[in-house]
């Protein structure tokens, strides 16, 4: 008796569409985790970054109507590390330019997640 090793093509094509069955079922899935993970790493990002310009502001005693700062200035004052941008590829921009006083609030957005987790 001759003994016959591999598989035949039907089990292998079975196997294959098994395997697109499961991937076609896990794979939204798992692009909705990497979509929402980069949200939440680009909300941390943007909270770093205004507590770095709140520091900045008491620490240069910036007064109402001076600009803020920009990311330059925070990352030479070693307050920032120049790694915080959004992960989605987004922009960060203040709310508004100019410092308002400390009983205004001001706010980091990014131009892909606007203002969501502040």
């Amino acid at each position: 008796m001759r003994r016959e090793q591999g598989f035949t093509l039907f089990e292998l094509l079975m196997a294959i569409a098994i395997t697109g069955i499961l991937i076609s079922l896990a794979g939204p899935g798992f692009l909705q985790q990497i979509r929402q993970s980069k949200k939440t790493t680009c909300i941390i990002y943007r909270q770093n970054v205004q507590t770095a310009a709140d520091i900045y502001i008491k620490t240069h005693n910036l007064k109402k109507n001076d600009d803020m700062p920009t990311f330059a200035e925070m990352i030479s004052e070693n307050l920032l590390t120049g790694e915080e941008r959004c992960p989605s590829a987004g922009i960060y921009v203040w709310s508004d330019h100019k410092y308002r006083g400390p009983n205004v609030p001001f706010l980091v957005s990014c131009s892909i997640h606007f203002l969501e987790g502040m």
